[in-house]
């Protein structure tokens, strides 16, 4: 008892401190996994029920009951009749006869009336201008509409956006996406266009897309969307993309301005230098109907860097987040503390609390960021905010729990030969380190190195590595089996050499001895891990 209460506070103590062992260990481990990222195939991610991939971050379902005006709280309805730039012939008003829900879908209508407004402009024709300006601005996403345009000569309706900087440095330096013009007497072609400085109005960049077979968009509803990357913006059309516009497509010399927030506009003209003016043919009332609007970000999933789990994250944890455009190159830290910023890329928790932390970060690259859940994150729903070094910008979700194992592999997938390490006491109470893997380059993995387990007088303990343990209620909630035994722990916590590993010493039943493969089951706080293996002689 005494040999094994002093070799309890070896392991609990010593053991975690010892730099050559624990190096020899990690060379692997932390290369494969915590550096250099992993190749496991890992979940995916809680998608969207209709976009796979995308986190929701806005919209408007206009499901409010029917006469309703628009949401205040998410528009702003634009009102005047100065031709806004274009000798357009409408008066945006503020009234419901022009804006108003019907049958869940936004009504915006374009009335052929005299309307004089407040400012004592007098037009001939009225309709309604929403934009989400100082509401809701957002830079990159996927941004979407589902839309039944209006018909005829002189009617230009649009579902568009301008860049947030407009009051300060004005149009068209602030940028200008158009997701989707129609005018009236191109009834089966919508466009899509960006403008900017020494690329605006007619020389704008961009494409038109047209119906088969001489159909009309007004005959029916059909999806506009935009993904807007740093450096892309790709245009589609009831899911068929139909034009990609990137950097290198700007006249030589001027400046891409499709790097900030930008607004979201939804209206509908009446003449202009573009559509022309209505004409004898042009039928009034004519209404745009407008089923939806959804903002999107790139979702990313985080999952246990040991385990590749997505069930929970532990505070203090190791976690893996997978996605695309997460950085802009790939980066490993090399100084502790840990930075919060690797290549410009940042991750930012917000916990059930409304807490907000950076995360200390191990290592980016465009597809994977290794980080740290930040001590102290609340228990409960998360959202995980992965920030590139272009502004890219990409959210997941993730729980957290106070407790949630996961084991580290060799080959780092989250399943078989374990990344541990053996030590045997000998009868003289001298101490021998064995590994329990070996790189087999004929199968370029790891394999087992079996567990020699010796004369009865010797023992021989295997020190596991994970993370999401450190957080348990006492050292009795942590129970090891191995191969169907229960083993003894002597010690479930920090590892102290690197930052987010835990450490689980575990004495081998001598009963093992000749088994072979056995499965190495953890649970922590009644929390089961994912399953490891040793072999044993």
């Amino acid at each position: 008892m005494k040999r094994w209460q002093k070799l309890r506070q070896h392991f609990a103590s010593t053991y975690p401190r010892r730099p050559l062992i624990v190096m020899l260990l990690f060379l692997t481990l932390l290369r494969s996994q915590l550096l250099y990222g992993s190749g496991a195939s890992f979940p995916p991610p809680e998608e969207s029920p209709d976009i796979p991939g995308w986190t929701l971050i806005w919209s408007d379902e206009f499901n409010e009951p029917n006469g309703s005006g628009v949401n205040p709280q998410k528009w702003t309805m634009e009102t005047g009749g100065w031709g806004w730039g274009n000798n357009e012939l409408e008066y945006y008003t503020n009234r419901l006869q022009n804006a108003y829900l019907e049958d869940g879908s936004l009504v915006i209508k374009a009335i052929n009336e005299t309307y004089t407004g407040p400012d004592g402009v007098t037009r001939n024709y009225t309709s309604a201008r929403l934009k989400t300006q100082d509401k809701f601005a957002q830079a990159y996403g996927r941004f979407e509409a589902r839309i039944k345009i209006p018909y005829g000569q002189g009617l230009w309706p649009a579902f568009w956006m301008l860049g947030s900087d407009i009051p300060q440095i004005g149009w068209p330096s602030c940028g200008e996406i158009d997701i989707m013009e129609n005018i009236g007497k191109e009834p089966s072609t919508v466009h899509g266009t960006i403008h900017g400085p020494g690329y605006s109005g007619g020389a704008g960049i961009g494409a038109p897309y047209t119906l088969p077979n001489g159909e009309r968009f007004a005959d029916a509803y059909h999806i506009y969307v935009i993904e807007w990357q740093p450096g892309m913006i790709r245009w589609y059309v009831d899911g068929a993309l139909y034009k990609t516009v990137t950097t290198n497509d700007l006249p030589a010399g001027r400046a891409w301005v499709f790097n900030h927030p930008f607004f979201l506009l939804l209206n509908v003209a009446v003449g202009g230098y573009w559509p022309g003016n209505p004409d004898a043919s042009s039928v009034f009332p004519q209404t745009m109907l407008v089923d939806y609007v959804r903002v999107y970000q790139p979702q990313t999933v985080s999952v246990s860097a040991a385990s590749y789990s997505g069930r929970a994250l532990a505070p203090e944890s190791i976690a893996a987040a997978f996605g695309a455009n997460l950085a802009t190159t790939t980066q490993v830290a090399t100084d502790v503390p840990l930075p919060t910023s690797l290549s410009g890329s940042t991750v930012k928790i917000k916990d059930s609390s409304g807490t907000e932390r950076l995360a200390p970060l191990f290592f980016v690259s465009p597809a994977q960021i290794n980080y740290q859940n930040p001590p102290g994150t609340t228990a409960g729903e998360a959202t995980v905010t992965i920030t590139g070094g272009d502004g890219a910008v990409s959210v997941g979700m993730t729980q957290v729990a106070a407790v949630a194992p996961g084991l580290f592999a060799a080959n780092a997938d989250g399943q078989g030969v374990a990344a541990a390490i053996a030590l045997r006491i000998r009868a003289d109470n001298s101490q021998v380190f064995e590994p329990v893997s070996r790189f087999d380059s004929a199968q370029n993995k790891f394999v087992p190195v079996p567990i020699n387990l010796g004369p009865e007088s010797e023992q021989v303990f295997l020190a596991l590595y994970g993370t999401g343990i450190r957080n348990r209620s006492s050292l009795s909630t942590v129970t090891v089996n191995l191969g169907g035994l229960d083993a003894q722990v002597g010690y479930a916590g920090p590892q102290d050499e690197f930052i987010g590993v835990d450490q689980i010493n575990v004495r081998i039943p001598r009963e093992l001895a000749g088994r072979g493969d056995v499965i190495v089951s953890l649970r922590a706080d009644g929390v089961a891990a994912n399953n490891v293996l040793v072999n044993i002689k």
